[in-house]
């Protein structure tokens, strides 16, 4: 078992890389791998037909009591093995594993079931426990692998995250730059707001890092943003905000809906001389499902090798998060561009 784990010394919380086998599923799998491997022991000895049935049975007897005896020591034991280095946690659940072989074969001895003599006792146990010890530890080794497979996949899947997030971030802060540029000419009071403006939006985008936050927090860095807008654009900018309740278990990624707003102002209102009216409403279409639509003016489109960057971006954060279950749709409806967002949400 030295090759069970990759650093030997590590510790894996949270039950380590053994899975919960407390759950029914797993019972479940548990007994029907015990039941096939007690087949294969009745089939690879010698057939005969009037004594077959009867080693299936205590090959199953025997197979059923040690496996789910086993899953559930360490069904209790898993938060503890959890804290332990892989193969000391590996070793542990063996030793459980063969205590109870040795148990099995001996009260299956003291009711009759075996040789009587004390030699053929002595050979049975050596067998059935070597017969434990490489079975064990092959499915160990299995699960072990299993897991380590899932830890890559998740860290990948992290480092695709962070770095659609470093790309949201740059995207943000030249447009914001860009609007301070803007003002420092012609209105330095303004410029002066809406740089205190951008440093509280950076402050709260930096600090979520791209775990989820609630969605109250990212309406709330929503509307300074369009606050810092409409110290730029005056009344050629109006919003229509439409949103009653927020559901507190509600999450998304950091810089979700902000990118999508600062489209709606750079393609919809900036490119017309009298501006337009920009809308938000939230509402919940149906149970654990919120509804987000954003829409503005729908005028000529301006070209740029940035301008689906952030639809792009915020929707692959959204599948990385959340899958099939979040869909982001755009769509042109009458004299508007409208962005539709959907997202489940449950539990925190």
């Amino acid at each position: 078992m030295a090759k069970l784990g990759i650093v030997t010394d590590q510790c894996v919380p949270d039950g380590g890389f053994l899975p919960d086998l407390c759950q029914p599923r797993a019972v479940l799998a548990v007994v029907v791998g015990a039941q096939l491997l007690a087949l294969l022991l009745a089939l690879a000895q010698p057939l005969e037909a009037d004594r077959f049935w009867p080693r299936l049975g205590m090959w199953s007897l025997a197979a059923q009591w040690v496996s789910l005896l086993g899953i559930a020591g360490l069904c209790v034991a898993r938060p503890g093995l959890g804290r332990l280095p892989v193969v000391l946690a590996s070793g542990l659940a063996i030793a459980w594993l063969l205590l109870l072989a040795t148990a099995t074969t001996l009260a299956a001895a003291c009711l009759g079931l075996l040789p009587a003599s004390a030699p053929q006792i002595g050979w049975l146990l050596a067998r059935n426990l070597l017969l434990t010890a490489l079975v064990s530890g092959v499915i160990l080794r299995l699960i072990y692998m299993r897991h380590a497979g899932r830890l890559r996949e998740l860290a990948h899947h992290q480092a695709r995250l962070e770095v659609l997030q470093a790309r949201m971030r740059p995207h943000f802060l030249f447009n914001s730059l860009n609007t301070i540029a803007s003002l420092v000419g012609s209105d330095a009071r303004r410029a002066e707001e809406v740089t205190l403006a951008l440093a509280d939006l950076l402050r709260a985008s930096l600090e979520a890092g791209d775990r989820l936050i609630p969605l109250a927090d990212e309406l709330a860095l929503c509307r300074r943003y369009l606050a810092m807008e409409q110290l730029r654009l005056g009344d050629r900018l109006q919003l229509d905000w439409q949103v009653d309740e927020v559901p507190s278990v509600a999450r998304v990624p950091p810089l979700s809906l902000q990118p999508l707003l600062e489209n709606a102002v750079f393609h919809g209102i900036e490119p017309l001389p009298v501006g337009g009216r920009v809308g938000l409403a939230l509402s919940l279409p149906v149970p654990g499902v919120v509804q987000i639509i954003i829409d503005n003016p729908l005028v000529a489109v301006r070209t740029g090798a940035g301008l689906r960057m952030a639809l792009v971006n915020v929707r692959a954060r959204l599948a990385g998060h959340f899958g099939a279950a979040a869909t982001l749709v755009e769509q042109a409806q009458g004299d508007r561009h409208r962005v539709r967002l959907r997202l489940p949400f449950g539990p925190a």
